[in-house]
């Protein structure tokens, strides 16, 4: 079986478009608390899901950046 490469300029590319999703993540729970009033202590007692959410936003980068590869190897 062939081995998969990842060159470290790739890493890190994918490094940071996971921090920008993470960044926004953490935005929309500080938002969150903001709107809703609640205790600040959420930000950290929240942080699972905020990693979810992050994930959640990754994947659809991900499925966005597929989808403009795809038409710009088609055209």
């Amino acid at each position: 079986m062939k081995d998969l490469h990842i060159s470290a300029k790739r890493q890190k590319s994918e490094l940071k478009w996971f921090a920008a999703c993470f960044c926004i993540a953490v935005l929309i729970n500080v938002s969150s608390i903001i709107i809703y009033k609640t205790p600040w202590s959420e930000v950290f007692t929240q942080l699972l899901w905020v990693l979810v959410i992050a994930c959640i936003l990754y994947a659809l980068s991900i499925a966005f950046r597929l989808v403009i590869y795809m038409l710009k190897r088609l055209f």
